[in-house]
């Protein structure tokens, strides 16, 4: 049995389906990858204020001096 042949059996539409779905896998797991560098830099960004901010002095009343 070929490729060509159960293509065939199954029908055009359950093989436009699947076809399509993993398309739009494809495109969602591109789109990700930059989303994911994009929230790694924030969070590299983030951690790096706060390593600056918790060397600041702190007065009494709460507040940096």
């Amino acid at each position: 049995m070929t490729t060509s042949h159960m293509i065939r059996t199954a029908g055009f539409a359950p093989v436009l389906a699947a076809v399509l779905l993993a398309l739009v896998v494809l495109l969602l797991r591109l789109v990700s990858l930059p989303l994911a560098g994009a929230a790694l830099a924030l969070d590299f960004v983030a951690a790096t204020v706060a390593d600056l901010l918790s060397t600041l002095p702190v007065s009494a009343e709460g507040g940096a001096s």
